[in-house]
């Protein structure tokens, strides 16, 4: 506690106590972000396996005519 009478002391010591850092889940976060993702390029990948053909197809039969 400051007793000096300043006012820089007299503010300082109405300042927030120290607590605790609330603990982050980073790790967490970053392996559901991982999981989306490997979902987001799976399904990806099947639309190109299976609409592939179907795609270029139908831009070839665009740009033929």
């Amino acid at each position: 506690m400051e007793n000096s009478g300043s006012l820089t002391g007299h503010i300082l010591a109405q300042g927030w106590t120290d607590t605790p850092s609330q603990k982050t889940n980073t790790g967490r976060v970053v392996i559901v972000l991982l999981i989306g993702l490997g979902i987001l390029v799976a399904v990806g990948l099947l639309v190109v396996l299976l609409f592939g053909d179907a795609f270029s197809n139908l831009f070839d039969g665009l740009a033929g005519s």
